[in-house]
């Protein structure tokens, strides 16, 4: 059923089904924020997978996180779902196709069926999911999705005095990625790393979780000038706090990416077997590289092939990119 905007006023709680890994979490970020504009009043709660938590937790404008476990029994699902019930929502937002919606009975929600969108951004296909229950005017809205505490702004305060200087500008590299066949090789990173801080006179500031502080340190080794490798030293809303002073976030396809883009960081990703259309960098001055002609495991995904779309990109693709769209966004790197 359509929620009209006459109807406003019978929403006081909604429930929004979001996703699981951080990522795809993050896409879903306007989501929550045109809902807080919408529904300034209402308690607003939200169902995500555990990855996610850390990046939700503390979020004044969230009333409720319910962790979804898709790994936990049967019957321990059971009781999730009872207890969602008892909070008795007016509108859920399902942004994941589940049974969620029919089970806790709302007085509004998405549709099981909805018209799929093949050509548009995933963040996109979350604003339409939306708009199939409640047809809001696409407006900006204020980003309240992500919070950071004061003492995470403090601590990457210091963090920026100490290590990098204050009135330095710095560019965050992020050379993890969840999936191996995602990766930019550790070489050609630091390569352009070099080239960066030789021309340009930056600082790089390498970032990720600690699964990505082996990369980091590759890309220190190989590169002559000293890097701040700051990988497993922030949490999420901290590397947030980071990616709003710098200049520029090179990324491969990776949650640091996404968050740049909510940001609207200026992003250039470098990207292999994901299509870059869909899952791409978001922001209004993002840019990607893919040079996945010749790669015999993206011609054909079924097949167990080794992908070879990220070690095709080389380190002039990445500087003449990074040139185009610096100029093409009249910023300055003095």
């Amino acid at each position: 059923m359509l929620l009209k905007p006459s109807k406003k006023s019978e929403i006081h709680k909604i429930l929004l089904i979001s996703l699981t890994n951080i990522g795809d979490v993050i896409l879903t970020f306007p989501v929550i924020d045109i809902l807080k504009k919408e529904f300034p009043s209402a308690k607003l709660s939200i169902v995500i997978g555990p990855k996610a938590e850390s990046l939700l937790r503390g979020n004044p404008f969230l009333d409720k996180i319910h962790i979804f476990d898709q790994r936990q029994p049967f019957l321990k699902s059971l009781s999730w779902i009872r207890e969602l019930r008892k909070e008795r929502f007016d509108l859920v937002i399902d942004l994941r196709n589940t049974a969620i919606p029919f089970m806790v009975s709302p007085k509004y929600r998405t549709p099981y069926f909805t018209k799929k969108f093949q050509e548009l951004h995933m963040w996109e296909k979350h604003l339409r999911r939306l708009k199939s229950v409640y047809a809001f005017e696409r407006k900006t809205a204020e980003r309240c999705a992500l919070f950071v505490s004061a003492e995470d702004e403090a601590y990457v305060d210091q963090i920026i005095e100490k290590q990098i200087g204050d009135k330095k500008k710095y560019i965050v590299v992020a050379p993890g990625a969840a999936d191996h066949s995602k990766k930019w090789p550790e070489k050609k990173f630091a390569d352009v790393c070099e080239r960066l801080i030789r021309d340009y006179h930056v600082k790089i500031v390498l970032v990720g979780n600690r699964e990505d502080h082996e990369s980091a340190r590759q890309v220190c080794e190989r590169e002559k000038s000293e890097a701040i490798n700051l990988c497993g030293q922030t949490n999420l809303a901290q590397l947030a706090h980071l990616l709003r002073h710098c200049f520029f976030a090179i990324v491969n396809d990776s949650a640091p990416m996404h968050l740049a883009s909510y940001l609207n960081i200026p992003v250039l990703a470098l990207f292999g077997p994901t299509n870059p259309l869909h899952y791409g960098p978001w922001s209004t001055k993002s840019c990607f590289v893919r040079k996945n002609e010749s790669c015999r495991a993206c011609a054909a995904p079924k097949a167990s092939l080794v992908h070879s779309c990220m070690d095709a990109i080389q380190v002039e693709d990445v500087l003449n990119k990074l040139r185009i769209n610096v100029q093409e966004s009249h910023v300055h790197f003095e």
